[in-house]
């Protein structure tokens, strides 16, 4: 399997002695450790204190796994298997997908979710989002007309990124109905549930709904990026087999201080995603009120969920241009959509932290100066 490389992240090593700020950052609030432990109940810091840095569960940590299926209601932690969401997502796809298969995909989408199947040597039909006046749209009646007997998998990624699109609950339904129709899997990459903007709103995982799905899941949208900690959860054991023997070629077993500090995370999800919720919903307010007040230039598209995203820059300007040139002359990192292989000339931003106004500010007055001598 030859694969290309991973743009976003590639642009982002490339540059990272070069810029000062990120504007695309896909991740929430970071915690240091001294911050993390003092939230640890005396059962977690005793499991700390007493680690033993060996060989660990194959599957992960039992309590980490009991933790992770809580937040499901058909997943019990026997159907939870502990890898990060991007070796979640290699191991699903691999395990699960050959040559000539024929694959349906969100797009715009994380990368790898379009990579991998066409390293693999799958038939690739992109499942396209629309933006609208009130937020993304997914057409769930073009699914109905393009699955065929020879769809093997709908590879979804909900809450969406870069768009902050996420579907509602009948859409959803919808999907595992069409889907089942045709004896189909659905792959949904699933990192930013909980971050839904309205609380009341979030997303049942498509691993709940269906009996052919698979979740892949993680703690790197919640702040946790350096803990590489995330999950696959399926109601199929067979699959789940699969995949295990699959990371045994890869991590083999996970990390053993990353799980504690995981654990103490589930302990505390409740008041850490109302934290990052509330840090969410300030800067999505300021980075509305800012495109809108440039409407002549930009097009701002509402997000649903998570901490990004996708504006559009208007007029005749490229995007890739206007991104590479705030990494140049201003040095914040912004992330042209070409990188997620589309062509709507957009560009991410990321919300999810407390230094986003700082950079939206740096953001502006780049603007300003690169406008200007647009029009000279």
């Amino acid at each position: 399997m030859k694969l290309n490389e991973f743009k976003v992240e590639r642009l982002f090593a490339r540059n990272n002695e070069n810029v000062s700020l990120e504007l695309s950052d896909s991740t929430c609030q970071g915690f240091d450790m001294k911050d993390l432990l003092g939230r640890a109940d005396d059962e977690c810091l005793k499991m700390w204190e007493n680690l033993h840095i060996g060989h660990t569960d194959f599957k992960g940590h039992p309590k980490l796994r009991a933790a992770i299926a809580r937040r499901y209601k058909k997943i019990g932690p026997g159907d939870v298997i502990e890898a990060s969401p991007e070796e979640g997502t290699f191991i699903v796809l691999n395990s699960m997908l050959g040559p000539g298969d024929e694959v349906i995909v969100m797009e715009p989408a994380i990368p790898s979710l379009h990579e991998i199947p066409r390293a693999i040597g799958c038939k690739v039909v992109p499942w396209k989002l629309e933006a609208t006046n009130w937020g993304w749209k997914l057409d769930v009646e073009f699914l109905n007309e393009a699955i065929s007997p020879k769809t093997k998998m709908i590879i979804m990624n909900i809450p969406n990124n870069p768009t902050g699109y996420a579907p509602v609950q009948t859409e959803l339904y919808r999907i595992a109905q069409i889907a089942d129709k045709m004896g189909t899997w659905v792959f949904s990459e699933e990192s930013y549930r909980g971050l839904e903007r309205d609380p009341g709103a979030i997303i049942s995982p498509m691993a709940d709904i269906y009996h052919r799905a698979v979740s892949v899941g993680g703690l790197t949208r919640n702040g946790f990026a350096g803990l590489g900690v995330g999950w696959i959860v399926s109601q199929n054991n067979t699959v789940l087999s699969d995949f295990l023997a699959y990371k045994d070629y890869i991590s083999l077993c996970p990390n053993a201080a990353s799980e504690i500090l995981a654990i103490i995370f589930f302990r505390n999800i409740q008041e850490i995603t109302l934290r990052n919720r509330k840090i969410i919903q300030k800067n999505v307010k300021l980075a509305e009120a800012y495109f809108k007040s440039y409407g002549q230039w930009f097009e701002w598209t509402p997000p649903d969920a998570g901490s990004t995203a996708f504006p559009k820059l208007l007029g005749d300007r490229l995007a890739s241009d206007f991104c590479n040139r705030c990494i140049k002359e201003a040095g914040l990192m912004i992330i042209p959509d070409r990188l997620f292989s589309v062509n709507l000339n957009r560009f991410r931003i990321g919300f999810g932290k407390d230094t986003f106004g700082i950079g939206l500010a740096k953001f502006s007055d780049f603007v300003d100066d690169y406008m200007k001598r647009c029009d000279e």
